[in-house]
């Protein structure tokens, strides 16, 4: 008699320490669940790890790619070229700035930008190139950067599963003018929901951190933390409420004290998984990794 073996594998499983568990119990203690001391915490942390100056956290990766396209002013008229293949969200911002989106073709081996049909899509009103590093493999960024060079262009990384992603021994996320990360529980680090930008410009770090907050010139930390705690900050622009809780800045910064283990436990696993499987993608990865200097975090 025949059987059929059944099983279910999860695209993937959230793996939490009892520490980073236990984490969440320090805000709801302290009183302070919005944001403040721990979303600090938690953004040096992002910053030493990535070596990228600017680290912005906020409510997800899609309200990242909004925030990092209004600060560069992306609006009612402009183009931005997005791969043809990615999550919605990636397309999505753009088009909820009025602005037009322009899809690009994928290299079939990378899943990534196509470069060589890059150039024929960049016109007058092209304004940006917002490349993904789809499943932790990181875009050709030497060749979209020295096109957006060319043109005059900004670059806004979609590095929503790049955590741990190299790109010629840089981490990705800080090659762009800005890179922007997700903590959904399928990526390496997790706050439930979350989102992170980073950034070396000094100006754009500012114009986030006002944009995320309501358009405030402080935060409610740096206020209560000052000389006049009673006075409200000035609000200089129209931003938005897109900052992370404390709650989940606690998850996120304690599951950073063992980020470098988290993510060589992923490449383990990608690595006994092509080996058990056979898969032909993992030659793919590995002939990708040789040619352009690039290491992958496995995302996937």
């Amino acid at each position: 008699m025949n059987s059929t073996l059944k099983m279910n594998v999860p695209i993937s499983r959230t793996s939490l320490s009892e520490e980073e568990i236990d984490s969440v119990l320090g805000p709801l203690r302290s009183g302070w669940l919005v944001q403040g001391p721990k979303v600090r915490e938690f953004e040096e942390k992002w910053s030493a790890f990535t070596g990228v100056k600017h680290s912005i956290a906020v409510t997800s990766a899609t309200t990242a790619l909004h925030l990092s396209l209004v600060a560069l002013g992306i609006g009612q008229g402009d183009e931005v070229i997005v791969p043809a293949f990615t999550w919605i969200a990636t397309a999505n911002v753009v088009e909820h700035l009025g602005a037009k989106v322009v899809f690009c073709d994928i290299e079939l081996d990378t899943f990534n930008l196509d470069v060589k049909q890059l150039a024929e899509k960049i016109s007058r009103s092209t304004r940006a190139i917002l490349p993904v590093h789809l499943f932790g493999m990181p875009a050709d960024m030497e060749a979209i950067g020295r096109l957006a060079s060319q043109h005059g262009l900004r670059v806004v990384e979609d590095a929503a599963c790049g955590f741990g992603t190299l790109y010629r021994g840089r981490h990705v996320g800080g090659i762009g003018d800005v890179g922007c990360f997700s903590f959904h529980p399928r990526k390496a680090i997790t706050t439930g929901e979350g989102g992170m930008i980073t950034t070396f410009d000094d100006e754009l770090a500012a114009k986030l951190r006002r944009l995320r907050d309501h358009g405030a010139t402080m935060s409610d930390l740096q206020r209560h933390l000052g000389p006049r705690p009673y006075l409200l900050a000035d609000h200089t622009e129209a931003g938005y409420n897109q900052r992370m809780t404390d709650i989940q800045a606690a998850l996120g910064s304690a599951q950073m004290n063992r980020a470098a283990e988290i993510v060589a436990e992923r490449r383990a696993d990608a690595h006994d998984r092509q080996h058990d499987l056979a898969v032909e993608r993992g030659v793919v990865e590995r002939a990708h990794e040789r040619r352009t200097r690039a290491r992958t975090n496995r995302r996937s």
